[in-house]
């Protein structure tokens, strides 16, 4: 175990059962017992989740101060969602160009009008 810098069978040698069990019960937050013991809490202990977390709040702070500038007549950019690397870009663009509003009625009736 790199924790404890010996075999399990070793340490139950040098250290004895009982502090053994006491060392279990204050195991690390990254430990694979304590995420096992503490599956609630495991979710929010992973790093991943912490950064997703983290984002989440930014784009949330963002928004708040966007909609203060707005309601305050001011003219702020609309804020971009935080960049997220886990997260593809998902955005889809339809078209090219939009139709001029001159040639709209010729290619929505199909005729000349």
């Amino acid at each position: 175990m790199a924790i404890l810098g010996c075999t399990f069978e070793d340490a139950a040698r040098f250290f004895g059962w009982g502090e053994l069990f006491n060392f279990s019960k204050h195991l690390p937050e990254t430990s694979a017992v304590f995420r096992a013991r503490n599956k609630d809490a495991a979710d929010y202990l992973s790093r991943l989740n912490q950064s997703a977390m983290i984002a989440d709040l930014i784009d949330s702070v963002s928004a708040l101060c966007y909609m203060y500038a707005k309601a305050h007549n001011g003219r702020p950019r609309k804020p971009k969602p935080y960049r997220r690397p886990w997260l593809k870009n998902t955005s889809k663009s339809i078209g090219s160009d939009p139709i001029p509003i001159s040639e709209f009625n010729k290619w929505y009736y199909g005729g000349d009008s």
